[in-house]
């Protein structure tokens, strides 16, 4: 599916992401028990999550100038050199978590900027596996400020972030405007789970957000 750059996207953000909660698609929906964070730079490792914030749901914006969509995602620092892939809502009105490379890719919200454009660039990815074994953001705990981030995109071109800020967050208290629609510079946010496992709302406690801002 092509990926397309909409029209006063800035405005469409704006009003839609007013009533976002940070919730996460099934975010360790498979998941069993998991060890409390204790520190909100560097979480302890939840089970089975499937690290993605979750926008309510949204009017579809028109699409109109097609754009190179991201592709890659390289972060030296915790070895991460993973595909991105294209994901939007779920029926339930959540974001929605990677499909084709399920525990070792990424998603990026499509329904806002792209990485390297103006805003708010938001990919997600799972914690751990079933079972509790690492996936693709099992590291991103350990990310510090100063590291970089890349993004390649269908073009071949390298958009590169420095890394602001990382925090952690109740699950139903994380500053959804400041992770989605962040007008004031370019920036890319990284989303996955934290915090215990709970077993009747099969969710995680936490939010594990790392910001960056784009250097190049």
């Amino acid at each position: 599916m092509p990926i397309v750059l909409y029209r006063n996207w800035r405005t469409f953000l704006l009003a839609s992401f007013v009533m976002l909660t940070l919730l996460l698609s099934g975010c360790g929906e498979n998941g069993t028990s998991s060890t409390s964070a204790t520190a909100p730079v560097h979480p302890t490792a939840t089970a089975k999550a499937t690290a993605t914030p979750t926008p309510a749901t949204v009017p579809t914006p028109t699409p109109t100038v097609s754009v190179a969509s991201p592709v890659r995602l390289v972060i030296p620092s915790i070895g991460v050199n993973a595909p991105i892939e294209n994901v939007g809502l779920t029926d339930s009105g959540n974001l929605a978590t990677p499909q084709q490379n399920q525990w070792d890719g990424t998603g990026w919200y499509s329904q806002g900027p792209h990485p390297g454009e103006p805003g708010s660039a938001v990919i997600d990815g799972h914690l751990d596996r079933p079972g509790g074994s690492p996936a693709v953001f099992w590291n991103l705990r350990y990310m510090h400020v100063g590291d970089m981030i890349m993004v390649v995109d269908s073009a071949g071109v390298t958009h590169t972030f420095r890394v602001t800020q990382a925090a952690s967050y109740p699950a139903n208290q994380s500053p959804t405007q400041d992770i989605f629609v962040n007008t004031s510079g370019t920036f890319l946010n990284l989303i996955t789970c934290a915090g215990d496992w709970i077993p009747a709302q099969h969710q995680t406690t936490l939010r594990f957000v790392v910001y960056s801002s784009l250097v190049k």
